[in-house]
């Protein structure tokens, strides 16, 4: 009960979905994106530049990537 409420404390919703992934912070875009569909199928990745804004919109289903020129990782991605 203590791992399911601190779970969904977390925002995890108790199934303890991942929700970033910053082992994929300096990987290639492709490989990242491989690595989180992998981790969960049910979410889509969008591909920002660094320089790009990026959304100001909560969507639970997306995984933002922003990447430098050389399309490498360059921040967390997570789920929003």
């Amino acid at each position: 009960m203590g791992r399911a409420a601190a779970a969904a404390s977390a925002g995890g919703g108790g199934d303890e979905q991942k929700t970033s992934w910053p082992e994929v912070v300096g990987w290639v875009t492709l490989n990242a994106a491989f690595k989180i569909n992998s981790d969960r199928p049910d979410v889509s990745t969008a591909f920002y530049s660094e320089t790009t804004p990026l959304p100001t919109d909560y969507d639970p289903n997306r995984v933002i990537i922003v990447a430098d020129g050389g399309s490498v990782v360059v921040r967390t991605p997570v789920i929003g």
